[in-house]
């Protein structure tokens, strides 16, 4: 079982020297993306919820 987990970690180490990883002006951009994604779809999210919040309202009252 011991020489399976050492086989796993060397192979593992393997395929990590063989991805691409992103520069920092690619992940500073990418996480822009996300970060205005993110206040975006909240935005909306809260919108509709105040919406349906005032239609509830409505028809409770």
């Amino acid at each position: 079982m011991f020489k399976k987990i050492i086989t796993y970690i060397k192979e593992a180490r393997e395929e990590l020297k063989k991805v691409t990883w992103p520069d920092r002006d690619e992940v500073t951009s990418f996480t822009m993306v996300v970060i205005v994604s993110v206040v975006v779809v909240s935005i909306f999210l809260w919108l509709v919820d105040s919406a349906l919040m005032q239609i509830v309202k409505l028809v409770i009252s």
